[in-house]
Formats: structure tokens, C-alpha cells, sequence
């Protein structure tokens, strides 16, 4: 509501609410993250006391990142949707059908599933597929099926509006996602690409081949998928063509979507019931899922805000500069780099991405927002692939039950070159003037 009608009694009143999950959030997190998160409390706090910032003011910080929770809170609606329409049952089946028939790779299509699904599903896509997989595929690597999930999960974050990163630059830079769209879907093929080809150096240790020959499967075209085609690709289309007519970025234009389109279709489709009850029980169990967003989005929100008021975008700008001799190549492996030292040891990448972007002008260096949008998405995809404390190596971890360090060992080399090549092209783009 605040996004369409601007009022600050809606702004201090979200702001609020942030600060209160705030601090319920804070005793439920990992010591690693608690730290962390009081780190970016403590200073936004000084920097706002330094600069003079009225309490009331500085109190607006904490609902600084609401936007971005947002899609932790509402994308996993749609999932649902999905789950209560019966449509991932519907495609269990399709992809058990197709393993029947034989001559299928059980990599390339779980692959093929997770980049498809993910768009829309986040998170979500990677569980949904790995139980697929064990449910449909007679025999396949666990560990290196679960790996290359989520690498496939890596190619939706380059470009999907329903990832947090892309609509976090969006907002950070004032775009809309036309102004970076062919540029970062360009990039996630070559991203495909680049896994296709190092898809063979996996290899796990002790991975054997796990055999489910003689599981019993679906039965053949029990269920269309033409339902979950009109669904998903309706969904994306209004997200792009809202994004095209309303004033609002597309972070706002996803959120409302995710709230109000499954429960218009389930209206449609005589599941509100069903899907009402399903949500009910998403609903409860909500703020333990996201615990750790909720901790982590709000501190680096209100930590972001604070150095805006500073001038710490002048001296970090200044030092980025020297560092990379001023060179915009050097600056874009520069940040990346960064972005992946620093997940080493637990700072998210959401704290990098808002510390940069809210401290640096493109214009200072030389580049359009649209360069430094992308350079601050390769830099969270590069960091998220790398980190033992992101979000996706954790799920991938609990998927194939080994620890995050031993799934970095296995992606690292990948990891590192898919940046750098990534970052590279991107910089031809730009010396050939289409950024």
C-alpha cells in the first residue's frame, strides 16, 4: 500500500513492526549470524547518532529491507498454489512417464526441472525436484544429482524478478528489469553452459548409484499439465507487463502478485477452500522458516540507510578506485571477489550488496546503473555458490546430508570460473557500448 500511496505514518508503522521481528528474530539465529547482525546495529546506530538523525527517522531504517522480506513471505504462496492444485503431482507423474519410456538423463532433466521451476518457486525448486528424483529416476549419483540442482538454482538467480537479489539491485539503482533483462538472460545461458561442460568433473568420493528399478511408478497420463503451464506462464506474463505499466518497481509488481494471483485462480479453479486452509498452516509456521532473513534483511536495511547519511560512499569509492587503478574490469573482479571473501566467514551477501550500493555512484567510476546492477548480481550468485552459510549450499547440504565443506570442494572451481567469465563478458558488453 505505501508503494502506491506514499504516507509516513504506513512507513513508521511496517518500520516498527521490522523492529519488533527483529528482536524476536535475534534469539531464535546461529551465534555466527547474532554477531553479525548486532555488528550492523551498532554501527548504523553510531552513524546515525554521529550524522545527528532524528530517533524518528532512524527508526524508518528497520523497514528499509520490508520489501525484500517480502518475497521470503509471499513467493512461497505460490508454491503452495501449486501444491493444492494438484500441478506437482501432475508433473511427478509427466517425469515418471518419461523415465519409463527410457533414454532420459536423469542430470540433464533434473537440470532442466530446477531452472524451469525455480523462476517462480526459489528455494522451493530444489526440494521439490530432489524428491522427484527419488521418487521417478531408476538410478542416478545423489550426490552429484543434488550438486548439479543446485547449480541449475545458480541460473535462476542471474535473471528470475522472483529472486531477492535481482529485485534488490533493481531498487538499489532505480530500474526496471527491461533496463538489465537481455543483458543478465544473456549471461545465465552462458551460466548453462559453462555447467554443461564441467558437469563431468563432479565426483563425489563415495557417491554410488542409487537404483530405484524397482519402485512402482505413476500411472501413465493420469493428469494434464496443461494447467500448470496456463498457471506459470500467466504469472510471468502479468509480472512483466505490470512491470511495463506501473510506476512501481518490479521487487512491489512480484510481491502483489504473489499475494493476490494464486488465490484469484484458486477462486477460478473451486480450490479456495483447499488453498486457504494450506496457506493457514504455511502461515504458522512462517516466521521459524525465515528467522534468519528476517534477522540478517532488516539489520543490513537499517545499516544501509545509515550510510547513506555518511560519507562513506565518497571514501569507499576512493579506495576502490586506487585499489583497482582505475580500472572498471579490475572494479567488477574487484567486488565479486569481495562478495565471495566475505560469504566465506558468514556475512551474507544481501549486507555486501546493500553496503556497496548504497555507498557508490556508477557515475564516479564511470559506468551506467545498469553495469553496476549486473556486476552486484554476478557478485551475489558468485558469493551464494561459494558460501557454506548461503541459503542454497545449506539446502544442498541437508539434500545429499553432507556438509557444506564438502560441497564447496566440489563447486569452487566452477564457482570461480563462472564468475570470472561471467564478469569478463559482461565488460565486452560494455566496451562494445550496449551498457
Amino acid at each position: 500500500m505505501e508503494q502506491f500511496f506514499p504516507s509516513y505514518i504506513l512507513l513508521f508503522t511496517y518500520s516498527t513492526i521490522a523492529a519488533v521481528l527483529f528482536a524476536a528474530a535475534f534469539f531464535f539465529i546461529s551465534n555466527v549470524s547474532r554477531i553479525v547482525v548486532s555488528v550492523l546495529l551498532i554501527v548504523g546506530a553510531i552513524c546515525f547518532y554521529l550524522e545527528g538523525v532524528p530517533v524518528s527517522i532512524a527508526m524508518l531504517g528497520f523497514g528499509e529491507n520490508t520489501n525484500l522480506l517480502s518475497l521470503f513471505l509471499l513467493i512461497p504462496l505460490i508454491g503452495t498454489f501449486m501444491s493444492t492444485g494438484g500441478y506437482l503431482s501432475a508433473l511427478k507423474e509427466k517425469v515418471q512417464e518419461m523415465e519409463q519410456k527410457g533414454g532420459r538423463h536423469p542430470y540433464r532433466l533434473s537440470y532442466m526441472l530446477t531452472a524451469s521451476m525455480g523462476i517462480i518457486l526459489n528455494y522451493g525448486s530444489m526440494a521439490i525436484v530432489k524428491r522427484m528424483a527419488e521418487e521417478s529416476f531408476t538410478a542416478y549419483r545423489d550426490k552429484r544429482l543434488s550438486l548439479n540442482i543446485m547449480r541449475a538454482f545458480g541460473f535462476c538467480m542471474l535473471w528470475s524478478p522472483y529472486f531477492v537479489n535481482v529485485g534488490l539491485v533493481l531498487v538499489l539503482f532505480d530500474l526496471s528489469w527491461f533496463d538489465i533483462g537481455l543483458y543478465v538472460i544473456i549471461l545465465a545461458v552462458i551460466y548453462l553452459l559453462i555447467s554443461y561442460f564441467l558437469f563431468a568433473q563432479i565426483k563425489f568420493p563415495e557417491d554410488p548409484v542409487v537404483s530405484n528399478k524397482g519402485r512402482e511408478k505413476g500411472k501413465k497420463g493420469s493428469q494434464s499439465l496443461a494447467p500448470l503451464y496456463m498457471f506459470s506462464i500467466t504469472l510471468i506474463a502479468l509480472s512483466f507487463l505490470l512491470d511495463f505499466l506501473l510506476p512501481v518497481n518490479m521487487l512491489t509488481v512480484v510481491s502483489l502478485l504473489a499475494l493476490v494471483f494464486p488465490f484469484i485462480w484458486a477462486a477460478a479453479s473451486r480450490l479456495l477452500r483447499y488453498y486457504i486452509y494450506d496457506v493457514a498452516e504455511q502461515v504458522q509456521n512462517s516466521f521459524l522458516k525465515i528467522k534468519n532473513e528476517l534477522a540478517v534483511f532488516i539489520s543490513a536495511g537499517f545499516f544501509g540507510m545509515a550510510l547513506s547519511y555518511t560519507e562513506a560512499g565518497t571514501v569507499i569509492s576512493g579506495w576502490l578506485f586506487q585499489a583497482s587503478f582505475g580500472s572498471v574490469y579490475l572494479l567488477s573482479l574487484f567486488i565479486v571477489t569481495v562478495a565471495i571473501a566475505l560469504a566465506q566467514i558468514g556475512i551474507h551477501p544481501v549486507i555486501i550488496i546493500i553496503g556497496i550500493g548504497s555507498s557508490l555512484s556508477p557515475e564516479k567510476f564511470g559506468v551506467s546503473p545498469e553495469y553496476m546492477a549486473i556486476v552486484l548480481l554476478l557478485a551475489w550468485t558468485a558469493a551464494t555458490q561459494m558460501s557454506p552459510f548461503s541459503g542454497q549450499v545449506l539446502m544442498t547440504s541437508r539434500l545429499m546430508n553432507q556438509p557444506p565443506t564438502a560441497i564447496i570442494r566440489q563447486n569452487y572451481k566452477f564457482a570461480i570460473l563462472s564468475a570470472a567469465l561471467l564478469t569478463t563478458t559482461l565488460y565486452f558488453f560494455r566496451l562494445a557500448g550496449w551498457i
